[in-house]
C-alpha cells in the first residue's frame, strides 16, 4: 500500500520549479518548506504541514505556488509521511475550501493527475484515511483507473458509511461502474444510505423506475430511527439556513427523477418520507421539504403538486420543520394559498411562546394577499418585525406596500411611534414606508411623524409629505421640512429639500441641497447624483459640477458613477450635451456598462456612431437587454414598420439575429416586460409570426430559467415571466 520512494525520488524535480511568489508568512521558500515535511524532526516537519495548511487554504488571495506543491505533497503521502494530515490537504485544495479560486480547475486537475499514487490508500487500514481517499476521487471527476479501483475494494469494505461515499464518488468516476456495482447495493440487506446512493446511481443510468427502486429511495426513512442533524449550512440559492446535508442524495435524487418527466414519482418519495412518524421524524421532513424546495424552484408545475404536502406541517412540534414550510410558502407564492389557514393559526400567537416563527407565519400570510392578515399585525406589530417588512412590500413580491389602509394598524404604528421602547431599530423606517403608502389616509399620524423628524431625518421626511400632500397640514408640513433643511447636515439636508419639493413643488432649496451633496464625499454623491436629474431642466445650475464629475477620479469611484453624473446631465439638458456625453459613454462601453447602453438608448440617433461598440454586450445577460434597447434606438424606422436587417448605423447585428437576442433575455434575463416591448418594437408594433412560436415555447417550457447569481426571488420572477409572456400573446 505504501509507495517505495526515496527522498531523492519524492524531491525530484524540486529545485528545477521556477517557484512563484506564494505569499507565505514565512521566510522559507516552497522547496525549503517541503523539504522540511520530509524531515526526521517529527516537530519541525509538522509545523511545516501546518505552514502548508495555511498558505494552501488562506482566505487571503490565492497561493499561487498551490498547483507546483501538489506533485511533492501527493508523493510524501503515498510514501507514508503524514498520510492522514496530506490526504485532508490535498481534499481540501480540491474541494476550494475557505474561498471560491479563480484557479479551481488546475488545482482540481493537479489533483486528479496524483490519483495513480493516491489510490492505494483505498486499504490503508485507517478508516479516516479510506474516507479522505474517497472524498479526492469523488472531487476529481471522471477517472477510469479510480473507479477501478474502486470496484476493487467494494467487496472488502466493512464500513458500511464507506461503501457509501465509495458508490458516490464512483459515480463521479464513472457512472457505468457505479450503475454496475448498484445493482446488488439496493437489496433490503444493505444499509439504508447506501440503498439510497445505488438507487441514485441507476436513475443516472436511465434504469426504469420500479417498486424496488422506489423502497431503495426511501429505507432510510422507514425504521423510524433516531437520526442526529446534519451540520447546519447557508444555502445561497434561497437565503436560508438548512439543516439537512449540503449534498444530499436524497434530494438529489427528486431532481433527477423529475428532470427525466416522473414529477409525480418525486413526490411520492417525498410524501412517503413525509408520512414516517416517530424518532428522527424533524430530520426526515426537513430532507424531505429540502427536496420540495429544490422542485418548487426548478419545475413550474411543481408547486400545485407539492403544496398540499406542506399544508400539515405549517404548525409541525419541530420549530425548524415549521420554519422550513413556511420559507417554502413565502417562496412559491400564491399557489401556497391552500395553507392559509394552517398559516393563519400559526401567526395568531398570543402568548408569545414562538414570536418568531409566527413573525414568519404572519409575512407568508401578508405575502399570500390574505385579508386576516393586517389585523393580527395592528394586534401585535410591537413583535412583528417581519411581517413588518412584508407589509412594505420588501417580499418576493418585490416592492410596493402589501397591507391596504386600516384604522387600526395606523393607531398601531402611530403607538409604536410614541413609545421607542417598544419598538426595534428598523421600526421608525419601515413605519415611515407604511405611512407613506396610505397617502392622506395617514394623516392623523402626523404627529408622530414630526417627532422622528431629529432622530430619523432620512425617513421622516418622504413619509411626511406624502402623507401631507393635498391636506390642510400641508402649509405646517412645508414649514417643519424647510425648518429641518436649514439645520440639518448637508447629507440629510437633501432628504428633507427632497420631501419639501415633492410637497410644494419649490426646486430652489433641493438644487441648493444637491450642490452641497455634489461637493461632498462619496455616498453623498451618489445621492445627489440620480436625484439631480430627476428635476430636468430646473437642475440646470447643476450641470457645471455634474461636468466635473464625468472626469471625477478618487478613490471608489467608478464607471457607474461617471454614468450616473451622464445620465443627470442628459436628464438636465438634454440633445444640447449630448455630443460632450459621447466619449465618456464610447469609454464605459468599453468596459462593458449596461449603464452606458441605457443612455445611448435615451440619447437615440445622436449617440449612432456608437452603434459597433453596443453588439459585444449582447453576449451577457448582464448588458444584453440594455444593449439591445440601444441599438433598437439607433435605428431608423417609420412607424408601423419593421426595422431594418441589418440594424446599426453599421449594420452591427442582423434583424433575426437580435430578435434572438431578445428572446434569450425573455426565456433566461430579467426585465421580461421591456425585452418583450422590445421584441414588438423590432416587428413594427407587433410581433412576428417567429417570436410568436418562440414566445409559446418558452411558456411551455415546464423548467424554470436557471438562476443569475444569487436571485433569492427565482419562483417569483419566473412568475412574473409566465404572466407577462401570457398577457403579451393574449394582446
Amino acid at each position: 500500500m505504501t509507495t517505495h520512494l526515496n527522498l531523492e525520488e519524492i524531491f525530484a524535480g524540486l529545485d528545477d520549479v521556477e517557484w512563484p511568489h506564494i505569499g507565505f508568512s514565512y521566510a522559507e521558500f516552497p522547496a525549503e518548506k517541503l523539504r522540511t515535511i520530509g524531515s526526521a524532526d517529527a516537530e519541525v516537519a509538522r509545523e511545516a504541514v501546518g505552514d502548508f495548511w495555511a498558505a494552501m487554504n488562506t482566505r487571503a488571495p490565492r497561493y499561487p505556488a498551490t498547483v507546483e506543491c501538489i506533485p511533492f505533497l501527493a508523493r510524501l503521502c503515498a510514501a507514508g509521511v503524514f498520510v492522514g494530515e496530506l490526504l485532508e490537504l490535498l481534499h481540501s485544495v480540491a474541494y476550494g475550501l475557505n474561498q471560491p479560486r479563480d484557479d479551481q480547475d488546475a488545482l482540481v486537475a493537479a489533483v486528479a493527475a496524483e490519483l495513480p499514487l493516491l489510490l492505494p490508500r483505498l486499504d490503508d487500514p485507517d478508516e479516516d484515511n479510506r474516507r479522505w481517499t474517497i472524498g479526492i476521487i469523488a472531487l476529481c471527476g471522471r477517472s477510469r483507473e479510480a473507479a477501478e479501483a474502486i470496484r476493487g475494494r467494494w467487496t472488502r469494505e466493512p464500513d458500511s458509511d464507506l461503501r457509501t461515499e465509495m458508490l458516490n464518488a464512483c459515480r463521479h468516476a464513472d457512472p457505468e461502474i457505479a450503475a454496475e456495482l448498484s445493482v446488488a447495493a439496493i437489496a433490503p440487506q444493505e444499509a439504508p444510505e447506501l440503498r439510497l446512493a445505488a438507487t441514485l446511481s441507476l436513475v443516472l443510468a436511465d434504469a426504469l423506475w420500479t417498486p424496488e427502486l422506489a423502497a431503495a429511495a426511501t429505507a432510510w426513512a422507514l425504521p423510524g430511527d433516531d437520526v442526529e442533524s446534519a451540520e447546519r449550512w447557508f444555502d445561497t440559492s434561497t437565503g436560508d439556513w438548512k439543516e439537512t446535508d449540503r449534498d444530499d442524495k436524497f434530494v438529489e435524487l427528486l431532481g433527477l427523477l423529475a428532470g427525466r418527466g416522473a414529477l409525480a414519482e418525486a413526490a411520492a418519495l417525498a410524501q412517503a418520507v413525509l408520512a414516517v412518524d416517530g424518532p428522527g421524524e424533524g430530520f426526515r421532513r426537513r430532507r424531505a421539504l429540502s427536496g420540495i424546495d429544490e422542485l418548487c424552484g426548478e419545475y413550474r408545475g411543481a408547486p400545485v403538486l407539492l403544496a398540499p404536502l406542506l399544508v400539515p406541517l405549517v404548525a409541525d412540534e419541530d420549530a425548524a420543520v415549521a420554519e422550513q414550510v413556511l420559507a417554502v410558502l413565502h417562496r412559491i407564492g400564491p399557489e401556497g394559498r391552500l395553507a392559509a389557514d394552517a398559516v393563519l393559526a400559526v401567526a395568531d400567537s398570543r402568548d408569545g411562546s414562538d414570536d418568531e416563527l409566527a413573525d414568519k407565519a404572519l409575512g407568508v400570510l401578508l405575502d399570500l394577499g390574505d385579508p386576516r392578515a393586517v389585523p393580527l399585525l395592528a394586534r401585535d406589530l410591537p413583535r412583528r418585525r417581519n411581517a413588518l417588512e412584508v407589509a412594505i412590500g420588501r417580499s418576493w413580491r418585490g416592492g410596493g406596500s402589501t397591507a391596504p389602509f386600516d384604522p387600526a394598524l395606523l393607531d398601531a404604528a402611530r403607538d409604536l411611534l410614541r413609545n421607542p421602547d417598544r419598538r426595534n431599530s428598523s421600526a421608525p423606517r419601515h413605519l415611515c414606508s407604511l405611512l407613506a403608502s396610505w397617502g392622506a389616509e395617514a394623516a392623523p399620524a402626523l404627529p408622530e411623524l414630526y417627532s422622528l423628524l431629529d432622530k430619523n431625518p432620512q425617513h421622516a421626511p418622504a413619509a411626511i409629505a406624502a402623507v401631507a400632500a393635498g391636506t390642510d397640514a400641508a402649509a405646517e408640513a412645508a414649514a417643519r421640512l424647510t425648518a429641518l433643511a436649514d439645520a440639518a447636515s448637508s447629507y440629510d439636508r437633501m432628504f428633507a429639500a427632497d420631501a419639501l419639493h415633492k410637497l410644494t413643488g419649490d426646486a430652489a432649496p433641493l438644487v441648493a441641497a444637491l450642490g452641497q451633496g455634489l461637493a461632498g464625499v462619496l455616498y453623498e454623491l451618489r445621492y445627489a447624483m440620480p436625484r439631480a436629474g430627476q428635476l430636468g431642466a430646473a437642475g440646470e445650475p447643476l450641470l457645471p459640477r455634474l461636468r466635473e464629475l464625468l472626469a471625477y477620479d478618487d478613490r471608489g469611484w467608478t464607471t457607474d458613477d461617471r454614468m450616473a453624473a451622464a445620465s443627470s446631465m442628459y436628464a438636465i439638458a438634454g440633445d444640447a450635451v449630448a455630443d460632450e456625453l459621447l466619449p465618456v459613454l464610447s469609454t464605459a462601453l468599453d468596459k462593458r456598462s449596461a449603464a452606458a447602453a441605457w443612455l445611448v438608448r435615451r440619447i437615440g440617433i445622436p449617440a449612432a456612431s456608437l452603434a459597433p461598440q453596443l453588439a459585444p454586450l449582447l453576449g451577457s445577460l448582464r448588458t444584453a437587454l440594455a444593449a439591445a434597447g440601444a441599438l433598437l434606438a439607433l435605428a431608423r424606422s417609420g412607424p408601423g414598420k419593421a426595422l431594418p436587417d441589418p440594424i446599426g448605423s453599421d449594420g452591427v447585428i442582423s434583424h433575426d439575429d437580435l430578435a434572438e437576442v431578445l428572446l434569450t433575455i425573455v426565456e433566461y434575463g430579467g426585465r421580461t416586460k421591456v425585452a418583450i416591448a422590445l421584441l414588438r418594437q423590432l416587428g413594427g408594433g407587433t410581433f412576428e409570426p417567429a417570436a410568436v412560436d418562440a414566445l409559446r415555447r418558452i411558456l411551455a417550457n415546464e423548467h424554470r430559467p436557471p438562476p443569475i447569481g444569487y436571485e433569492l426571488d427565482r419562483i417569483h420572477n419566473d412568475q412574473d415571466r409566465v404572466a407577462a409572456i401570457g398577457a403579451a400573446l393574449a394582446e
